[in-house]
């Protein structure tokens, strides 16, 4: 015991520069709710379902879901659990990486051990997804785990395979790979990896056999959601691989330095290397991920690490052993901080973004209870913690991670639709046809993925949902704060659903948006004009009114008001006209015509108006302000040529 206290001892520093980074990136994944809402749903009594009476797997770690639910009914902090776990998970991929270097290094080398240690500890990457509440750092834990036990032809990889499937279904994967493994290694029979596969299957019987009683599928439901190969696929998995292999994998050295000396390393390290090559071909080939940050790529960073370390031992081995010991210990603080350096500002970036998203939609889901008190149904695009604050209420994922209709019974794809989402599965007339009272699209009013802007195809949608907002004051606009939105059904949903209007519209009318985004409003109105053109009568109402404030944002103010009247005229439940047309109102001090549209607001959004009365009167007071300051530089400049 003391030995290996000795042996672990100077892994120390290396955990706490973890735990250091764990602590800066500490956050909850909004995917992370999902597994939360069941496990809130079976603890009230409703089963392990994301809608009541619903029975679909919407997750992908059904293991990590037993072990949040076990604590949950124990009356621990289930949350709070699954973050403390997953932090001490991403602790042992630490420890983990220091045995296999061991195992892989030639006896002599394996003090050098500790480099790749210490360059997995400085891993932002790792320290991101081990505290997110997710089960990637257990499942990242378990995959080493099980390829240092083949290493050792350790018969405890039956267990390491079982929990690794247990956890999520890529753990067959992992199983896979190793039977490839030793099948190329011993080039006969994978006599040991397929009895551990073999056992392993029999201790998953009784979760298997749970899941078909109880969900009607081996697989979950995700699986459906998310799977149909196309050349965009391929395109984003060599992406996703090419920005692990330049931040993590030292822009592919991290493979080829051992491919180069192949023959001069172990039996071990080339079946690390095998190994990790074809996980690298799995996670390219299946497109890689959804969520960035690199988490597909989590098992795999201590073994990379490795590996590089392997190769540079290799090219120095001829050298004196002073010199030889400095330049390894040089190459690992260079590591070290590329390591840290080369995704910095990549993970800091998306860690802010998340945080921000999460709040953003914890703070609609919350307004929406105190402004609805029904109980009110929602379709949504992102239904992460959204989700989990709805709880009781039907939340119909558009994605259809948590939805079997939307992911085994998609609609065929629109051609000539236009998406960077990898999520392409939809099924906009089924949605319809549920009639939710609630749509939210995952970027406020713009229809970014397939499902969301499918739904503009259709009449029922243009004429039956109409915006409601909340302010929301986020800390990327924290002086004047946004509006979130809400599409809210305003009248029953009738009629043949079918899509009538073209494609061309909506892509028009999505590209405007962008431009408006971006700030080119010229360029917005062409779009909006060409969409225009492009519908059916009547022309989304929505278009017109987003046309209007892009002539507002080119100060054609003439023009914008006029189109903003005639908006309201055709549909007065347009809350943004009428902001905009109060604003206008009260700033020409046309006070008579303000109180009309604000007493309409205050029957849309009475929420909303104590905010926008302060908005106005601000703006007001400095209208004033800069109009008095334009006077006394007028009257110094007249009395200054008398």
């Amino acid at each position: 015991m003391k030995k290996y206290l000795y042996i672990l001892l100077p892994l120390i520093p290396a955990l706490l520069i973890y735990a250091l980074l764990a602590h800066i990136h500490n956050f909850t994944q909004d995917d992370a709710y999902i597994s939360y809402r069941y496990v809130a749903n079976y603890l009230s009594g409703h089963g392990l379902v994301y809608n009541y009476g619903e029975r679909v797997e919407g997750f992908t770690n059904f293991g990590w879901v037993i072990y949040t639910l076990f604590w949950g009914a124990l009356g621990a902090k289930y949350i709070f659990i699954s973050k403390l776990t997953g932090f001490v998970f991403g602790g042992g991929v630490v420890i983990l990486t220091f045995f296999i270097a061991r195992e892989i290094l030639d006896e002599k080398d394996r003090w050098f051990a500790l480099i790749p240690v210490y360059i997995v500890a400085c891993n932002q990457s790792l320290s991101y997804w081990s505290s997110a509440g997710l089960a990637t750092a257990a499942f990242a834990f378990f995959a080493m785990l099980a390829v240092w036990l083949y290493l050792q032809r350790n018969y405890l990889l039956i267990f390491a395979l079982a929990i690794l499937v247990f956890l999520r279904p890529d753990g067959a994967v992992v199983t896979g790979a190793l039977i490839v493994v030793e099948a190329i290694e011993r080039r006969k029979i994978p006599i040991f990896t397929l009895r551990c596969a073999g056992a392993a299957f029999v201790f998953s019987i009784p979760f298997v056999v749970f899941k078909l009683a109880y969900y009607g599928s081996i697989l979950p439901n995700p699986f459906y959601a998310k799977t149909g190969f196309r050349m965009t696929q391929l395109t984003n998995g060599i992406e996703y691989t090419g920005r692990f292999m330049r931040d993590y994998g030292f822009y592919g050295a991290a493979l080829l330095l051992p491919v180069l000396v192949f023959k001069r390393i172990s039996i071990a390290a080339r079946s690390v290397l095998t190994f990790v090559v074809l996980f690298v071909l799995y996670v390219t080939l299946i497109g890689g991920d959804v969520l960035k940050v690199h988490r597909f790529y989590l098992p795999i960073f201590g073994l990379t690490s490795a590996l590089v370390c392997v190769g540079l031992f290799k090219f120095v081995k001829g050298m004196k052993k002073a010199l030889r010991a400095t330049l390894l210990i040089l190459a690992g603080v260079v590591l070290c901080a590329l390591t840290f350096v080369l995704a910095d500002s990549y993970v800091a970036s998306y860690n802010r973004l998340e945080v921000g998203f999460t709040r953003k939609m914890d703070f609609l889901a919350k307004d929406m209870l105190r402004a609805d008190h029904r109980d009110f149904s929602v379709a949504v695009a992102t239904i992460g913690v959204f989700g989990y604050r709805l709880l009781g209420h039907d939340v119909i994922d558009m994605l259809g991670l948590t939805d079997s209709t939307i992911a085994r019974h998609s609609e065929d794809p629109v051609p000539g639709m236009s998406s960077t989402w990898k999520e392409q599965k939809h099924n906009s007339k089924y949605l319809l046809g549920r009639r939710p009272d609630y749509i939210i699209f995952s970027t406020g009013v713009k229809p970014s993925a397939p499902a969301e802007k499918s739904l503009l195809l259709y009449p029922q949608f243009l004429n039956c949902y109409r915006t409601i907002g909340w302010y929301y004051e986020a800390d990327t606009v924290r002086h004047t704060g946004s509006v979130q939105m809400a599409y809210k059904k305003v009248c029953p949903i009738e009629g043949d659903l079918k899509p009538t209007y073209p494609l061309s519209f909506v892509e028009d009318y999505k590209t405007g948006l962008d431009y408006y985004g971006a700030g080119r409003n010229d360029l917005a109105v062409q779009y909006y004009d060409r969409a225009i053109s492009e519908s059916p009568k009547p022309v989304y109402i929505y278009l017109l009114y987003q046309k209007a404030f892009s002539l507002e944002m080119l100060r054609q103010h003439e023009y914008a008001e006029a189109l903003l009247d005639t908006v309201v005229a055709r549909d007065s439940t347009i809350f943004m006209a009428q902001k905009d047309l109060y604003t206008y109102a009260f700033l020409t001090q046309n006070y008579q015509k303000a109180a009309i549209h604000r007493n309409a607001l205050l029957k849309l959004v009475p929420w909303y108006v104590p905010r926008l009365d302060s908005l106005v009167t601000r703006m007001s007071r400095e209208i004033r302000r800069l109009q008095q300051q334009q006077q006394r530089q007028q009257q110094q400049q007249q009395s200054g040529q008398d």
